[in-house]
């Protein structure tokens, strides 16, 4: 396996403005190590070492996770600062209700990520995305991404969706699309805390009505032009999707008292903390998928789900029939 990058998510607190119904990050209200800034140095200074099994990869990346981290402001600038100095790469996932909070520091992020599930109020208000009544419009998060690209004009932006029970039937394809984003992740909702997933029609629906490739744009059209000659999962893709088999086992994360944990089962699986052993062992101490975290950064499970989708409406059945149009179109009586 070759990653040129590995990514540790680490959901450093679980408090957020938000009330997302089927958010999976809960963990009732466990002891934050954050708030203590040399847990963490111990917390970096042991992600340093990481070491994979048959993995070369040439940079770390600290992807910052929550809740909503960006509601601590000066406390989540001393992690951005300390990662920085050790060499991290730095991204950041946010529900963008205050996503000027980070301008100041905007410099040291290559990547930013915002989860969006919908534009329209009412669907937001039904899923949680509301504080106080109040979402965020396309206008507002185009013009604060705006002001992001224009402090890092090298940042990347991604958008994560989580298809669910009330946005299947929406179109957001088009609105991505104007946003110029460079990533658009299209996620499942998983099964979580006695809460059922959504069921295949329903995300197979999202795809079809969204999985349009086409209608991204790239910034760097030669290298998407080389890349069209190329296998399909090797395209250089804005759209990758994530069903619920590939989210499971395939990430690294770190809950907020800083043991390394895992999905997949109907409660999470956890090591000790990383305060307190090596992250090679707490890896001992998880199932952890090497295989599956790598195919999540290529497009082998964008082009299998869409080949799911595809068969699901039965489509590939009639792929290679073709039909004589008797349409009396341009006749006279």
């Amino acid at each position: 396996m070759n990653i040129k990058t590995i990514v540790i998510n680490w959901h450093i607190t679980e408090s957020c403005n938000y009330k997302c119904k089927y958010c999976f990050a809960k963990w009732n209200r466990v002891k934050e190590i954050w708030t203590n800034p040399d847990n963490v140095r111990k917390i970096l200074e042991n992600l340093k070492s990481i070491r994979l099994e048959d993995c070369l990869f040439t940079q770390k990346r600290l992807n910052i996770v929550g809740g909503e981290p960006i509601l601590q402001q000066e406390r989540l600038w001393q992690v951005i600062k300390m990662a920085h100095e050790m060499d991290f790469e730095i991204s950041i996932i946010t529900n963008g209700s205050h996503l000027e909070y980070i301008c100041p520091f905007v410099h040291l992020i290559s990547q930013v990520g915002v989860s969006i599930d919908s534009f329209d109020h009412k669907t937001n208000v039904r899923i949680g995305r509301e504080c106080n009544g109040k979402t965020i419009s396309f206008q507002q998060l185009k013009e604060k991404l705006e002001e992001l690209r224009t402090l890092n004009p090298g940042l990347n932006i991604k958008i994560n969706t989580v298809v669910n029970e009330y946005n299947f039937n929406e179109i957001l394809v088009d609105r991505m699309a104007e946003l110029k984003i460079d990533k658009w992740k299209i996620l499942r909702q998983l099964p979580f805390d006695g809460k059922e997933g959504i069921s295949d029609f329903k995300f197979n629906t999202f795809l079809f009505n969204n999985l349009k490739e086409e209608k991204m744009p790239k910034k760097d059209p030669l290298s998407n032009f080389l890349a069209a000659f190329s296998a399909p999962q090797k395209q250089n893709n804005v759209i990758f999707v994530e069903d619920n088999d590939v989210m499971t086992e395939s990430y690294l994360m770190i809950a907020p008292d800083g043991r390394l944990f895992q999905n997949g089962h109907k409660e999470y699986e956890y090591s000790h903390p990383l305060t307190e052993i090596s992250i090679d062992e707490a890896l001992e101490e998880i199932n952890f998928d090497q295989e599956k975290f790598n195919n999540r950064y290529e497009n082998y499970a964008t082009e299998e789900a869409k080949y799911r989708m595809e068969e699901f409406f039965l489509m590939n059945e009639y792929e290679d029939v073709s039909f004589d149009c008797c349409c009396p179109f341009g006749d006279k009586d």
